[in-house]
Formats: structure tokens, sequence, C-alpha cells
């Protein structure tokens, strides 16, 4: 098949007998945070719970993506299996300290992401969870509009996994789509809602105290400027100069290096705009251009600023980092007024009260948070008004996807903006 066939040919698999690997209550697919936490919860309440995951390690995109940061505004959504998680991260020094502050609206950290995996690993172990890894979940098994269980791909071949309730935490809401659930992808009337990251990691990193100087900033500034004059950088690492020299202005070295102890800079500069993420072709495109957006990246900071000279790639994210793909239509949707008013649900799983994080899919240089829009005025005195418990943030409930899908669940947010 060819990259540009608008209507591929059809194939129709032949009916086959596929072995059963065996029967849970609670089948979870996928391993990152939200899989790891559905599981565990799943096996305290007493459910015999298989998790099933794409990688080799637990924790999604802090592992694959090194989408290390943690942020929050307030804090109060630092809780439940959560607080656990923090604090098996402090037992192994995984965890830099927390900084900034509720009054400005930023509290944070970075996490180890190798660590990250051995912290999943025992909780789900002492939880009594068993986890199958290197398993792609495939095909929905239906049963009168039941889902009961699914198709994997695993290092032995296709074979069927059952269970009683099933609940998809792939991130693409792969099985959500298998099982023919309504979604929808993209933004205004494009295939594209957010830009991809490819984040990459630097080492040897030489800097007095962790952090650039305001003098070897200048000098730096002005090595890059005259770089891009030259044209000796060029592309889209030369059109977000302004952005790379705000991370080297504004950010800490110690809070982007995980644990402290390195002497490592992690960037999330790039951006790889228009990505269909839902067309193979596409995709394969974005990952390549990602690589070599870091790479030139790297090798910008390592020619133009002090205390990177002798620095060096150290790599780039296993996986291109994404930020929207399906987003399942369910009988309930968090909304963008959700957010910005903090809605409360009834049935709430979850608590979060980050900034709506946009990154515009066509754009070098818009800001991913739009800090001086209205919204965010409105959204930032709501949440001054907020205290304790009930603090400020926005709720994620649990519905049903389809009423005549009812042994499935999934967390649905949408943007009504």
């Amino acid at each position: 098949m060819g990259e540009n066939e608008a209507t591929p040919p059809r194939y129709r698999e032949p009916a086959r007998d596929v072995p059963v690997l065996g029967h849970w209550d609670v089948l979870v697919c996928g391993g990152g945070p939200a899989g790891c936490a559905a599981a565990i919860a799943a096996a305290r309440h007493g459910a015999k719970v298989l998790l099933i995951e794409k990688d080799g390690y637990l924790g999604g995109a802090i592992v694959s993506q090194l989408v290390v940061n943690i942020h929050s505004t307030n804090g109060v959504d630092f809780q439940g299996i959560f607080l656990e998680y923090l604090a098996a991260l402090r037992q192994r020094n995984a965890i830099t300290p927390m900084h900034g502050s509720v009054q400005n609206g930023h509290i944070g950290a970075t996490v180890d992401p190798e660590l990250v995996k051995h912290v999943w690993d025992d909780l789900l172990e002492q939880a009594g969870v068993q986890q199958l890894l290197h398993v792609q979940a495939g095909r929905a098994i239906l049963e009168d509009g039941r889902i009961v269980g699914v198709l994997a791909e695993t290092r032995a071949g296709r074979q069927a996994i059952f269970a009683r309730r099933v609940i998809d935490c792939t991130g693409d809401a792969m099985v959500c789509h298998q099982a023919g659930a309504q979604w929808d992808s993209g933004a205004d009337g494009k295939p594209w809602a957010m830009a991809c990251t490819r984040v990459f990691r630097m080492g040897n990193v030489q800097l007095p105290d962790g952090q650039m100087s305001d003098e070897m900033h200048q000098q730096g500034r002005g090595r890059f400027e005259q770089a891009i004059q030259a044209g000796q950088i060029r592309g889209p690492i030369a059109e977000m100069k302004d952005r790379l020299l705000g991370y080297l202005r504004g950010w800490s070295y110690r809070t982007m290096m995980a644990p402290t102890r390195r002497e490592e800079f992690r960037c999330v500069l790039t951006r790889i705009l228009k990505v269909d993420v839902l067309d193979p072709w596409d995709f394969t495109r974005a990952e390549r251009e990602g690589r070599a957006q870091a790479l030139q990246a790297a090798q910008a900071l390592q020619r133009c600023f002090p205390g990177l000279e002798e620095a060096y790639l150290i790599d780039t994210s296993t996986h291109l980092g994404l930020r929207s793909s399906r987003r399942v239509r369910g009988l309930a949707t968090v909304t963008a007024s959700d957010a910005i008013g903090f809605g409360k649900y009834p049935d709430s799983i979850a608590r979060s009260s980050w900034d709506i994080d946009i990154w515009p899919p066509e754009s070098y240089t818009a800001p991913a948070v739009d800090r001086q829009s209205e919204a965010h005025r409105q959204r930032r005195e709501r949440r001054q008004g907020f205290d304790g418990e009930e603090g400020a943030s926005r709720e994620v409930g649990m519905h049903p996807v389809e009423k005549d899908i009812d042994s499935f669940f999934r967390r649905c947010v949408h943007n009504d903006g």
C-alpha cells in the first residue's frame, strides 16, 4: 500500500481459534499513572487484576516521553495513590524537593524516569496486581453489546484475555475504538489538536549552582543570534529562539534535572506541528522530525552557550510526546468551562488544578498557556478564593462510554472551546 493512497484495499482476516490467556475480574490496558492507579485501587478492593502494557516497563509518558515534571497550582490534586507514589519516590531519592508556592500559582518537582519504573513495579506487586509487558491491546471482545475481554498481541502471538471489567488507559482509547465507541480527534475541523514534542537530555552541563548567570546568558544569546544571522542555525530552532532563551533564563537547571545530583539538562523546546497522531505515516514523519529538532537544538546549545561547550546529547525520549489523541464521547463530558470554574462531579475519580495547557499545533512560538487571557484571569481569581479540601481543582467523573457497553469505563476529557 502506498503512502498517498486515499482508499486502501481491504483484507478480510480468516476466522481462527485464539488461545485464551486467562480470566480476571479487572483488565487494565495501559501502564501509565492512570492505569497503575486503577489497577491498584481495584486490587485493594479484592479484585483479581491484570494490567497489560505495550512497553517493557510501567510509568507511561513520564518514562517513555520524559514528561518528568509534576505541576500543580495549589496541591489540592495531590491525593490518593499519588501520595503513595510520591512517598515511594522520596524513599528512592528519585524526586527533587517541591519548589514554587501556592501564592504564585505553581508547585512542582521533577522525578527520575528510570526509578519511576521501579516504584510502580513495587506498588503493583504490593497490591497483588499481575502485570504483562510487551502486550498490545487489540480488538475488543463483545458479547451482547458488553466488553468481556480483548484480543492482545503478546510475545507468544495473539491471545484472548477475558475480564468482568475492562479499563482503557492506553492514551489513544484503543480499546474504546475497537469496541465501536464514538470518539473525536483534532480540533477546529483539522486532524491535529496540539503540537508534539521530542524531549531530550544533555549531560556534562557545567553551571555554577545549577543556573546560568546573567553574564553567561548574555554571552550565549549574542553567539546564538549571530549564528542565526549567519545561517548556521536555521529552521524551527531559529524560529523558537525566544523560547530557547527563555528556558535558559527562567528555568533553574536544578529543577529541570532528576535528581539534582546529575549534571544534566532536560529540554522540551522542540515542537512538531500539524501532526495527525492517528495517521501512521504522519506520526512516523513527526517522530523523525522531532528527533532531528532535538539534535539541532542540542548542537546549538553546545555551540553557543557557556557551561554547555562540553555537554553532549544523552538521549531523546523513546516515544514522541503527544498531547491529544482520541477523545471518547462519554455520557458526560468535562469541558473547558468546568476547568475554568472548577466544576465538581458526584462520582469524581481524579482532580487536577493545573492550567488549561494547549500547545498550538500550527505555531512554533505561541504560548501553551495564555496567562494574559480573560479565561486565565478568571480562573486565577476563582482559585484564590478557594481553600481547604474543596480547593481549586477540576474533577473528572467516571461514566460508561455508552449505555450498551456497560462493562467499560473510561476517563473522558473534552475541550468545549
